[in-house]
């Protein structure tokens, strides 16, 4: 291998600078510049700026793009729209390029702004004032972290958003004056410092963190606090008692990793976080491979178990289960996913890139089988068709079920099918796989997938408690806190819902807004015809894309008789292409008073994927739940024998010997 760690640097840019109108462009520092202000581009986002550049005035397809910039198969026609679109938010700050990229429908793009060169001064220029730096919104790559992002700031948010979180009692649903306690037993693992003096091996010393992290998930006894933010473990001026206050934690395992050739050395280090005393500490040397790796994780593992038998009486296990690989690359590529989804640094279409090149190593690697599973089934939320969502499900079931074979001790290869299953209507099974992983290992993510699973079947009191226990454990998630909010909405509990939900726009990088998620959440809250209509013309300002959806809808309010009669309109059209349009008639047609509308909508959306079937839990259906059909349905659909077996639902119940009601 020519890079031990697979680190797959990015090619150079062929181009050297240029301007784009009054804009300099520099590809080697992939920044943009209009003299006042300048704005860093990912790597893969300036070469698409580079390759239309090259070519002015000319239709570049969209396949010749991809195959150009990612030349990978798997995904990239996302990561490809999201390219342009931050391109134009970044050129079209210039007045004189409002249209700098063009679309040609079913063509591909076109730059049609004029490309100059740059002049090289003939003396040496005046010293200028410094440009003003704006991050630009942006695609991370999944192996590369953004060096300009200091340890101070992000430590810095963290404590803002701790503050915050507090205030609001997002935490745990209580009063910001509840008290939170320290659990006893409980570690956060930071993310190691990498002293290899290669910034690209970053994601290598986090991954090894974040595997060591989800070993100690497996000692029954010990609270393991989700994953801190990159950087954390070694900002300034945030020592170990403070982050243990910050994390809520009363030990804090850190370290470095330093690789050298052929050999990587580890310092590791557990710290007392209410006294700031090392607890215990060690190095490790070893030879850099595949097997020393897992060999490595174990190790610390084991005898950070030990090191707290001793001071916290935990018992240390019989065994600690590591890694199923010994592909040193596929490993490297699996790492490089993982950030991607542990520390939102990446897009999707990347890390099933990274994740096949994994398995094409050892396509008996099971622990990047299931992520990959998990990764390929998401794909169906954005699926235009049922037929489309369809097939990606099979194949993330496929790959879940095979990751079950390869690896049978991974708690998650079976959380993941369980969710599969479920969508397919096999109920029982997905019930009784998920106690499996629970009897395997109940950590963060088994439990996040546990959350969902419950909230599907209705069962969402209880799956509320365990997305409560998961923001605690892990506050700095933005998936925990969306979650946290629509179990709070689909519960009635509104305020709490809001508070969740701003929360969530926090912790995204870049912070987020107002969306389609947000607009499911309000919905299943009581609305005016004024505020209903405010909520239509909102979302389509935040998805355009909806126009052709609502815009029948918005004209005919506020009479609802003539809005009802449009979105029954909608609905027998098809509704267009727009992955939730049957979710969004829906609600519509239960604000407006009409749950047999309602529950129509839901039995086609039901009748082509499963994946939306929580929303149907919430306070706005509570009419359409009390129709014979809506019992129909749930009987299509496989849940009653589910419920008999495992619990009924919060908003149904057993009557006679084999019916049941809800409400």
């Amino acid at each position: 291998m020519a890079d031990t760690f697979g680190s797959d640097t990015e090619a150079g840019q062929e181009r050297s600078d240029f301007r784009l109108g009054a804009l300099l462009v520099e590809p080697d520092q992939n920044c943009v510049s209009n003299g006042a202000q300048r704005h860093r581009l990912e790597p893969k986002v300036m070469k698409v700026l580079c390759v239309l550049a090259g070519r002015p005035g000319e239709v570049i397809s969209r396949q010749e793009l991809i195959d150009q910039v990612w030349g990978v198969e798997h995904g990239a026609d996302e990561s490809l729209t999201r390219a342009v679109s931050l391109l134009r938010s970044v050129l079209n700050t210039d007045k004189d390029l409002h249209s700098v990229i063009e679309t040609i429908p079913k063509r591909g793009y076109r730059l049609v702004a004029e490309i100059g060169e740059v002049e090289e001064p003939s003396e040496a220029p005046e010293p200028a004032a410094p440009l003003v730096e704006e991050a630009a919104p942006f695609v991370r790559e999944p192996w590369r972290r953004d060096t300009n992002i200091s340890p101070v700031r992000y430590v810095s948010a963290l404590v803002v958003l701790a503050v915050i979180m507090l205030w609001t009692g997002v935490l745990i649903g209580r009063s910001s004056s509840s008290a939170v306690a320290v659990p006893e037993k409980s570690i956060a693992v930071l993310p190691f410092e990498n002293l290899s003096g290669n910034s690209e091996q970053d994601y290598f010393s986090r991954g090894l963190s974040e595997e060591i992290r989800t070993l100690l998930t497996q000692l029954d006894e010990l609270k393991v606090a989700g994953r801190a933010p990159p950087s954390v473990g070694t900002a300034e001026g945030m020592d170990a008692q403070a982050l243990g206050k910050t994390l809520r934690v009363s030990h804090v395992l850190t370290g470095s990793i330093r690789s050298d050739q052929d050999r990587i050395k580890v310092s590791a280090e557990l710290i007392d976080t209410e006294s700031g005393y090392q607890v215990w500490s060690h190095g490790y040397d070893r030879l850099l491979s595949a097997q020393s790796l897992f060999d490595l994780q174990k190790d610390i593992a084991t005898d950070v178990a030990g090191a707290l038998s001793v001071s916290l009486n935990v018992q240390e296990p019989n065994r600690i289960l590591g890694s199923d690989t010994h592909s040193l690359e596929a490993y490297n590529y699996y790492l490089s996913a993982r950030e991607a989804d542990v520390f939102g640094m990446g897009d999707r279409s990347e890390m099933l890139a990274l994740l096949h090149k994994a398995l094409e190593l050892d396509p008996d690697y099971g622990a990047a089988r299931v992520t990959l599973a998990m990764n390929t089934g998401a794909q169906a939320w954005n699926a235009s068709t049922p037929a489309e969502a369809s097939a990606f499900l099979a194949e993330g079931r496929a790959m879940a079920e095979e990751a079950v074979r390869l690896n049978p001790d991974l708690a998650q290869a079976y959380t993941a099918l369980a969710n599969f299953q479920a969508l397919d209507g096999d109920w029982l099974e997905a019930g009784r796989d998920n106690r499996i992983a629970l009897e395997r290992s109940p950590n963060l993510r088994v439990l996040h997938d546990q959350t969902i699973f419950l909230m599907r079947t209705g069962r969402v009191e209880e799956a509320l408690s365990i997305a409560q226990r998961g923001q605690s454990s892990d506050p700095l998630n933005p998936d925990r806190a969306a979650t946290l909010a629509m179990a709070y909405a689909l519960l009635g509990r509104h305020e709490a819902a809001q508070a969740s939900l701003e929360h969530y726009w926090t912790l995204q990088l870049p912070p987020g807004d107002w969306d389609a998620y947000a607009w499911t959440i309000e919905m299943q809250a009581p609305q005016t015809v004024e505020s209903l209509t405010a909520l239509c013309r909102r979302l389509v300002g935040a998805d355009p894309s909806l126009r052709p959806l609502l815009a029948p809808v918005i004209e005919a309010l506020p009479d609802t008789g003539a809005a009802l009669r449009a979105v029954g309109a909608q609905f027998e059209s098809g509704a267009g292409a727009h992955p939730n349009r049957f979710e969004i008639l829906a609600a519509l047609a239960a604000q407006l008073g009409d749950p047999e509308l309602a529950l129509r909508i839901w039995r086609h959306e039901l009748e082509g994927t499963r994946l939306r079937l929580m929303r149907v839990w919430g306070p706005v259906y509570a009419d359409m739940r009390r129709l014979p059909g809506f019992a129909d349905l749930m009987t299509g659909i496989g849940l009653p024998a589910y419920w008999r077996e495992f619990g009924w639902p919060d908003r149904c119940r057993p009557a006679g010997a084999s019916g049941f009601d809800c409400f």
